[in-house]
């Protein structure tokens, strides 16, 4: 089962009791931030953290963490502790204000393809996404920000993380979504065995981190860390939210609608509306449907009672998985209905830009699907299955910088 130890993790020196500060040295996670965020970011402060993790030279950035706790820019906290990791934030659809909370330790490396030891992944991986990590981490054998991870605890954590964050944060600061991310330290030996207990009894899923997990796994076989820095958040806490990735057809062989609805009525019922609210209204909490932007007109698409999507969709995957909502949509109504090709696709998180983009003519139509659930990605994972590409995103991220884990005999 999945063997979790406490570290003694770095932390922004200047940052410590100064959230705005520490607003300039800390990022995103580096798979998020566009090249106009990255040159923002590395302006703000020459330490900021995107200079290491999106640096110019792999070799650079090793030398300038070195130099970052040389010079003590970096610090490392006294005792071996867990952490608790918690983020204030506004839930983008419907404005809620939620809180998250999670626990942050050293997860021990073993091989996930498949699963091992109750580490369980939930996408591919891809080459050239993992050469660049591993290129980072032969240079600074380190991690900048957690690994994502969810489990089923059952609320099992919830006393401790209540007890800490009564306290005042170790480290807190503020993102660009003006989202509040705070930390506390959980030294107490009693709860650091409990936590190591409830991970420990649960299979854990990551969530969000693959491709640096892998390449955290390859180098430790070459003399790095066993361990990765890893966030675990528990299936149950209400701030844990899955978004799904929308998708552009930058070119389609349909002219109108009339010509739409003959190419698809064999599987798809579909209904024009007057906007994007009662679109919104009709795809609520319902599966096998999706929204479609189209000359101007919001439509409202939903797969045929009649259906059996296992029948069509062609491959080995079980029954379940044909079922998920991203396979109908590209194996039967993309591919099968409307002959749009793979390379004609590409993937989008905000539907209003979406739209703006059809309407500014940048592409040609935009298919809006509904989030992927919890139970979808537990169920799929625990069959042995990958979830099909660009069908999670799980919200909101950790950022990197704000705890950091270097790998020496001194610190674990």
């Amino acid at each position: 089962m999945p063997e979790l130890i406490p570290f003694r993790n770095f932390h922004y020196k200047e940052g410590k009791n100064n959230p705005k500060k520490l607003e300039e040295l800390v990022a995103p996670p580096y798979d998020v931030i566009t090249k106009e965020e990255e040159i923002e970011l590395k302006k703000k402060d020459p330490n900021n953290i995107t200079n290491i993790i999106l640096p110019d030279s792999y070799n650079e950035a090793g030398k300038q963490l070195d130099e970052m706790i040389n010079s003590e820019i970096l610090v490392c906290g006294e005792k071996r502790c867990f952490c608790i990791y918690g983020i204030d934030y506004i839930k983008p659809d419907t404005k809620e204000k939620i809180s998250r909370y999670g626990f942050v330790g050293l997860l021990k490396l073993v091989e996930i393809f498949p699963a091992n030891d109750g580490v369980i992944p939930h996408e591919a991986t891809f080459r050239k996404y993992t050469t660049d990590r591993l290129n980072l981490i032969q240079k600074t054998d380190a991690n900048f920000s957690p690994l994502f991870m969810i489990y089923n605890g059952n609320g099992s954590g919830e006393k401790i993380i209540k007890k800490s964050i009564i306290k005042e944060p170790y480290v807190e600061t503020i993102d660009r979504d003006g989202f509040v991310h705070k930390v506390w330290e959980v030294s107490d030996e009693k709860d650091i065995t409990i936590i190591k207990e409830i991970i420990k009894k649960n299979s854990i899923i990551i969530a969000d981190g693959h491709h640096r997990y892998v390449t955290s796994l390859r180098h430790s076989k070459h003399g790095g860390c066993k361990y990765i820095m890893t966030l675990f958040i528990d299936f149950n806490d209400p701030g844990l939210i899955i978004y799904t990735s929308h998708r552009q057809i930058h070119k389609l062989s349909v002219n109108n609608i009339e010509e739409l609805k003959t190419r698809i009525n064999d599987y798809f019922e579909i209904e024009v509306t007057e906007s994007y609210s009662i679109l919104k209204e009709l795809m609520e909490n319902k599966k096998h449907v999706f929204g479609l932007f189209f000359k101007d007109k919001y439509i409202f698409l939903k797969l045929k009672e009649n259906i059996k999507p296992e029948v069509i969709i062609e491959g080995s995957q079980s029954k379940e998985w044909k079922n998920l909502d991203i396979p109908i949509l590209h194996n039967i109504l993309l591919e099968k209905c409307l002959d749009i090709q793979k390379d004609e696709i590409t993937f989008i998180k905000d539907i209003n830009k979406g739209i703006l983009n059809v309407k500014n003519k940048k592409i040609e139509t935009f298919f809006i699907v509904n989030p992927t659930t919890l139970e979808e990605v537990h169920k799929i994972t625990h069959l042995g299955e990958i979830m099909p590409q660009k069908s999670t995103y799980f919200y909101p991220k950790p950022l990197s910088g704000l705890i950091i884990h270097k790998h020496t005999d001194k610190i674990e």
